[in-house]
C-alpha cells in the first residue's frame, strides 16, 4: 500500500471539496449575518446535513467505534443521548430561532444577554463558551491523526498533515462561511454514509460469513462486551441513563449547535430535521458494529488505540481504491465539522466579547475581526494539541460536563421559567463547573451517576434558590420578549428586528 499516494490524493480531494464549498457559498458573505448564519434562508436539504456534520464527526467515524472496541455496549449510550436531544430540539430549536429572528440574534450569547438583559452575563457565556469550544476542535484534530497514523504507519509527519488540514478549512471557512460549510457537510456525509455501509456489509461476510454468525461470535467470544458494566466494569445501568440525560439535554448548548438552527430559513424546517435527523442513528449503530467485530478480527488488547480500529480493518480488508475512498471520507469527518466550531468561536469574540466591551464598534468592523479570528484561533487549536497534549485531554474531560451546565440558563429559564435571574444563572453555572471538575478529573462518579449529571444537578439547586432571592426581568421586558417569540396576534408578528435594552 502506498501511504503517500493514498494521503495525497486524499488531501487534494479535500481541497477540492473546501473550493466548491467556497464557491457555492461565497454569495451570502456580505454581512456577519449572510457568513455566520446564511442570511437565516437555509433549506430542510442543507441544514439537514449540517446539523448532521456537527453532531455525527470523527467522533462517530472512528472514535465511537473506539470507544465499543474498548468498553463494549456502554457505546450505546451515544445513540440514546441523541435520539433525547431530537426530541427537545423539536419543542425548543423553533422557538429560539423566532426569537434570534426578532431581535436579529446570530450567536448563543446573544439570546442569553437579551433573555436576561445582562450584557456581562454574555460576555461571560460567550467567553467561556469560546474557550470551550477551542478546546473541542481537538477531538477533530485527533480524528485526523489516527487516519494519519493507520494509513501513514508512522512514515508520514502527522503534524504537518494536521496543519495542512486545517489551514484548509480555515481558508474555506474565511472564504465560503457558513452555506459553504453547509455544502461541503452534504458531500462530507454522503461518502461516510458509502464507506460505513460498506464495511458494515462487508465485514460480517468477509470474517464471518454472515450477519447471524457474526452476532454468534460476539455472544461466544465478547460476552462481557455485550452487557452492562461488563468489559469496563463501571459504566453499569446508572451511568448511562444519566449520561444519557445529561448529553441529551446538554446537546443543543454547543454554541455552533445554536448556531445552527438561526441558519434555517423557518421553524418548520428544525422541525423537520428533529424528525428525521434519527436516521442518522443508522451509522452509529453500524460503526458501533464494526467496532466490536474489531475486538475479535484484530483481538483485544489495551495497546491498541480504540480510535485506530476503523482505519485499520479498512486497511486490512479492502483494496487500495476503496482505502482511499475511506481515508477521504475520514478526512472531511474529522476537517469539516470543526467550520462552525471555529465561526462560532470568532463570532463569540467579536460581537459578544469586543463589541461588547467597545459599543461603538460598527457592524462591519465586527464582520471583519469574526473572519480574520478564523485563522488565529485555528491556529491556537493546533499549538495546544501539538505542543500540550495532556493539557488539553484535561480539558477535553469536563468539556461536555461544562457545556452542560448551560441548560438552566438557556432552556429553562431562557424560555420557560420567568422567575429565573442572571444573578442564578451565574451561580448556577459556576457552580456547576467546580463540581463537573473536581468530580471528573479526580474520576469519580458517585453511585455510578455520571459526574456531569450530579453537577447539572448541584447547578439546578443553585440556579432556582438564587433565582429566588434576587430580582428578575422586569414582567413588562419579559411580556416584549417571549411575545416575539410565541406570537398571539398579527401586530406582535411584524416587529422584525426589534431592539430591547440589555440593562434596566
Amino acid at each position: 500500500m502506498n501511504a503517500a499516494l493514498i494521503l495525497g490524493v486524499s488531501l487534494v480531494v479535500v481541497f477540492i471539496v473546501a473550493l466548491l464549498g467556497v464557491f457555492l457559498g461565497r454569495g451570502r458573505n456580505k454581512d456577519i449575518e449572510g457568513w455566520l448564519v446564511s442570511g437565516r434562508k437555509m433549506g430542510s436539504f442543507l441544514v439537514w446535513f449540517l446539523l448532521g456534520s456537527e453532531i455525527y464527526t470523527a467522533f462517530t467515524f472512528e472514535g465511537l467505534a473506539g470507544y465499543a472496541y474498548k468498553n463494549g455496549s456502554a457505546a450505546f449510550y451515544n445513540v440514546a443521548l441523541n435520539d433525547v436531544a431530537y426530541a427537545i430540539g423539536f419543542l425548543v430549536l423553533p422557538t429560539i430561532w423566532i426569537i434570534g429572528k426578532r431581535f436579529g440574534y446570530v450567536t448563543q450569547s446573544d439570546f442569553v444577554a437579551g433573555r436576561y438583559r445582562s450584557k456581562p452575563l454574555g460576555i461571560f457565556v460567550a467567553l467561556t463558551s469560546a474557550i470551550i469550544m477551542i478546546a473541542y476542535i481537538d477531538l477533530n484534530i485527533t480524528g485526523l491523526e489516527a487516519v494519519i497514523k493507520v494509513i501513514g504507519n508512522g512514515a508520514i509527519s502527522t503534524t504537518w498533515a494536521e496543519v495542512l488540514g486545517f489551514l484548509i478549512l480555515a481558508l474555506a471557512v474565511f472564504f465560503g462561511g457558513i452555506q459553504g460549510n453547509a455544502i461541503q457537510a452534504a458531500i462530507k456525509d454522503i461518502l461516510m454514509f458509502l464507506a460505513i455501509g460498506v464495511m458494515f456489509f462487508v465485514i460480517p461476510f468477509h470474517y464471518f460469513g454472515s450477519f447471524g454468525h457474526m452476532y454468534g461470535q460476539f455472544v461466544k467470544q465478547i460476552p462481557s462486551h455485550l452487557r452492562l458494566p461488563g468489559v469496563s466494569k463501571h459504566l453499569g445501568v446508572t451511568w448511562l441513563i444519566t449520561t444519557v440525560l445529561l448529553n441529551g439535554v446538554g446537546q443543543w448548548m454547543w454554541p455552533q449547535w445554536f448556531g445552527v438552527a438561526f441558519t434555517a430559513k423557518n421553524p418548520r424546517t428544525l422541525k423537520f430535521e428533529a424528525v428525521f435527523m434519527p436516521l442518522y442513528q443508522l451509522v452509529k449503530v453500524a460503526v458501533i458494529t464494526i467496532g466490536l467485530s474489531a475486538v475479535i478480527i484484530l483481538g483485544f488488547s489495551k495497546s491498541i488505540n480504540g480510535n485506530n480500529v476503523v482505519m485499520m480493518l479498512a486497511v486490512k480488508t479492502f483494496p487500495e481504491w476503496f482505502v482511499v475512498l475511506f481515508t477521504i471520507a475520514a478526512m472531511l469527518s474529522a476537517i469539516i465539522p470543526a467550520g462552525p466550531i471555529i465561526m462560532t468561536s470568532s463570532s463569540l469574540i467579536a460581537k459578544n466579547v469586543v463589541q461588547a466591551l467597545s459599543p461603538k464598534t460598527t457592524e462591519k468592523s465586527v464582520y471583519r475581526l469574526t473572519r480574520v479570528l478564523v485563522f488565529p484561533l485555528t491556529i491556537v487549536a493546533l499549538f495546544l494539541t501539538i505542543v500540550a497534549p495532556s493539557l488539553i485531554v484535561q480539558i477535553l474531560l469536563v468539556a461536555y460536563d461544562f457545556i452542560s451546565q448551560l441548560f438552566p440558563a438557556v432552556i429553562l429559564g431562557g424560555l420557560f421559567w420567568r422567575r429565573a435571574t442572571k444573578q442564578g444563572v451565574l451561580a448556577g453555572i459556576l457552580t456547576g463547573w467546580v463540581v463537573a471538575a473536581i468530580l471528573v478529573l479526580t474520576k469519580h462518579n458517585p453511585f455510578g451517576i455520571n459526574a456531569g449529571f450530579v453537577a447539572l444537578v448541584a447547578n439546578l439547586v443553585v440556579f432556582t434558590v438564587v433565582s429566588y432571592l434576587t430580582k428578575p426581568v422586569s414582567e413588562e421586558y419579559l411580556t416584549t420578549f417571549f411575545e416575539h417569540a410565541l406570537p398571539k396576534s398579527k401586530a406582535s408578528r411584524g416587529n422584525k428586528g426589534v431592539q430591547l435594552p440589555l440593562s434596566e
